[in-house]
């Protein structure tokens, strides 16, 4: 009965999102799993550890990431309500319980995985993050000559299966400027092209002046992060190299 009581709450939350931004129903189904499997987790431990999963990772196909996207709202009360669930029920948190929606480009447009786990103690606090699924690197061909002209001056090479890129020094192809979020976009190698995500950034990023969460780049495409412009370009298979005619760009306001 009390499961059925935290399974309630969080479907009521999912409804008014996912069920009409994706399917009749996901929010139950979604609801009683999410319940089962941290209970499931609780249960596989020392019965004197009294400690509940922080870590909860939904896993989505990159078609669905937009409809994933508008959900966060009701990601975050979710997060809320099943740490007070648990609270309730005796259980302590290391950290406040994280949700993540990962793009897996392996599932197929209507599947969902879930995986619970619990965070370790050097693990980063939070509620909902959005990001794309971990790939063994060289799994996927890297598209050939593929680069980035930044403000129409510096050429960035892209020559990795998995590129980051955003405001933090660690990151592969570092842009400063103020308005970019230290993680701002990941860019993956997928059957000789590549797929950009956005990484939950504060500022957005934009496609040929249309917002995205996530991408197939094609030569010429202008990327728009902050006040940042990158032109991608890359050689296609069977086709003459594509030159791109790069132009003086100015920083938008």
């Amino acid at each position: 009965m009390l499961l059925e009581t935290i399974e309630n709450k969080l479907r009521a939350l999912f409804e008014g999102t996912l069920d009409r931004m994706l399917y009749p129903g996901i929010s139950s189904s979604l609801s009683s799993r999410l319940v089962a499997l941290i209970s499931e987790k609780i249960a596989s431990q020392p019965p004197a550890t009294r400690r509940a999963p922080d870590l909860i990772d939904i896993l989505i196909c990159p078609d669905k990431w937009d409809a994933w996207q508008s959900a966060r709202p009701a990601l975050e009360d979710a997060a809320r309500e099943l740490e007070a669930f648990w609270v309730d029920q005796g259980y302590t948190f290391l950290y406040s319980p994280r949700i993540k929606v990962i793009a897996d480009p392996d599932l197929s447009a209507e599947a969902v995985d879930i995986h619970v786990d619990y965070a370790q103690s050097d693990s980063l606090q939070g509620k909902t993050t959005l990001q794309t699924v971990p790939r063994p690197v060289g799994d996927e061909p890297i598209p050939a000559n593929a680069y980035l002209i930044i403000n129409g001056k510096e050429q960035a090479a892209l020559d990795k299966a998995v590129i980051n890129i955003g405001r933090r020094s660690s990151s592969d192809i570092v842009l400063n400027d103020p308005m970019i979020s230290r993680d701002h976009i990941q860019l993956r190698a997928e059957q000789g092209k590549y797929l950009l995500f956005d990484l939950s950034s504060t500022g957005g990023t934009f496609v040929n002046n249309r917002q995205v969460h996530s991408a197939v780049l094609k030569p010429g495409d202008v990327i728009r992060l902050g006040k940042t412009l990158l032109v991608y370009n890359q050689d296609l298979p069977g086709s003459a190299e594509t030159k791109t005619t790069l132009l003086q760009t100015q920083s938008e306001p």
